[in-house]
């Protein structure tokens, strides 16, 4: 008799271990979901954790201050993504060049150079008429004079759209919690 009752109790526990494990193991997939939408929603609501993005300063380009901050061609917003995951972890960044400096904020610093050449223009018809008569740009270059720019720096204002909140904590929290007692109830 004890042996039959020791054979059942160690079938329930084989079975509450595998439901264990496959939760968890669906866990860093399910919780880097979360993350990166996270990161999609602060580019909708332009914050990070409720707290408004800094502005741009300047509104010289055509429709710049009706234009999304961070979104011109997309791609910081389309870049957040998983990198990695492993049965205990997930890894959730963004592979654009730009994106630490966004993220984090931080001084920008370009040092002196010149250009040995002179980039070919329009001169005719309608694009020759863009930029006050000024040709626009056609491809190539020519060699010539070229242009000397002075070293320069400026301070890019911290914009986070990726990182840890309060909010983003409590939501992993709960459907976690969620999703561990929905595999146990199985």
């Amino acid at each position: 008799m004890a042996n039959n009752n020791d054979k059942k109790i160690d079938q329930y526990f084989r079975a509450f271990q595998n439901r264990i494990s496959n939760a968890t193991s669906q866990l860093p997939l399910i919780v880097g979901n979360l993350v990166v939408n996270d990161a999609l929603d602060n580019f909708r609501t332009q914050s990070f954790d409720g707290v408004p993005w800094p502005k741009r300063k300047t509104k010289s380009r055509r429709g710049a201050g009706n234009q999304n901050i961070l979104i011109q061609s997309g791609r910081l917003r389309r870049e957040t993504r998983i990198t990695s995951t492993t049965p205990t972890s997930v890894k959730v960044g963004n592979s654009a060049p730009y994106a630490a400096v966004h993220n984090d904020g931080g001084e920008i610093r370009r040092s002196a150079r010149s250009e040995l050449f002179v980039r070919n223009r329009y001169k005719k018809g309608a694009k020759g008429k863009m930029f006050g008569g000024m040709g626009a740009f056609k491809k190539g270059t020519t060699s010539g004079k070229g242009l000397t720019f002075k070293a320069y720096s400026f301070k890019m204002p911290r914009r986070r759209f990726l990182g840890r909140s309060a909010a983003l904590d409590r939501k992993i929290n709960k459907t976690v919690k969620n999703h561990i007692l929905r595999e146990l109830r199985k």
